[in-house]
């Protein structure tokens, strides 16, 4: 078991993803031992560390920092995780593509990640899952927009809150503060382009119009 105890000796640089999104991120992809994962936005490491534990100790993270500072402080955070043999930080941009192929999962954290997607498509396996960890709402249909572009299968866009409860014998009730909006998650998955195709044509208006008819008439 991963010692959580961990995330108290790292230290911070950028903005975290915090163990709230990385556990939905691992939880929805069905994310496991001895999957690959390609991090994009490696930022202080805490996405890399988490999906690292998760898929350790036959799997492997490669996470992507083209700025040479948040390298060196992802490395130094890896190693405080024990991680070393399991996630590897690379000092290159995504944007110049990836190294890797067949990759279960691949996260994108950054600004204009849209613009990425070309690339995580080419190295992300069939029926592989893309993550974009998405600030804001306009950033979110740009990506959205440019999946469905590249024929990929956006599954949801969601976000998680967090927040705990106080139990007492005289009265329970929600803690005053509470980890509520982080960023946006778009969940997309590498699926053959034919089954894009054809659930796009069953999705059009007139198809599921003449569908409720059918089904008003099977009534």
């Amino acid at each position: 078991m991963f010692d959580s105890s961990v995330w108290r000796k790292l230290k911070r640089g950028p903005q975290i993803i915090t163990v709230k999104d990385a556990s939905m991120i691992a939880g929805i992809t069905g994310l496991q031992s001895g999957d690959r994962v390609i991090d994009a936005g490696a930022g202080s490491g805490y996405l890399a560390i988490h999906l690292g534990s998760v898929v350790a100790p036959f799997g492997k993270v490669s996470s992507y920092e083209f700025r040479p500072e948040f390298a060196e402080l992802a490395r130094k955070n890896v190693s405080r995780a024990g991680l070393e043999k399991v996630v590897e930080i690379k000092e290159k941009s995504a944007f110049d593509g990836f190294d890797e192929a067949e990759a279960d999962l691949i996260t994108l954290d950054m600004a204009e990640s849209e613009k990425v997607l070309q690339h995580a498509k080419t190295a992300v396996k069939n029926n592989g899952w893309i993550v974009g960890y998405i600030p804001n709402v306009e950033q979110v249909s740009r990506f959205v927009k440019e999946a469905e572009n590249l024929k990929l299968k956006v599954d949801r866009v969601t976000e998680f809150y967090l927040r705990d409860w106080k139990i007492r014998p005289y009265g329970s009730r929600p803690e005053n503060q509470a980890m509520v909006f982080t960023a946006f998650l778009v969940f997309a998955r590498k699926i053959p382009e034919s089954d894009f195709d054809r659930e796009k044509e069953e999705n059009t208006k007139e198809n599921r119009r003449d569908r409720r008819i059918k089904d008003k008439l099977k009534g």
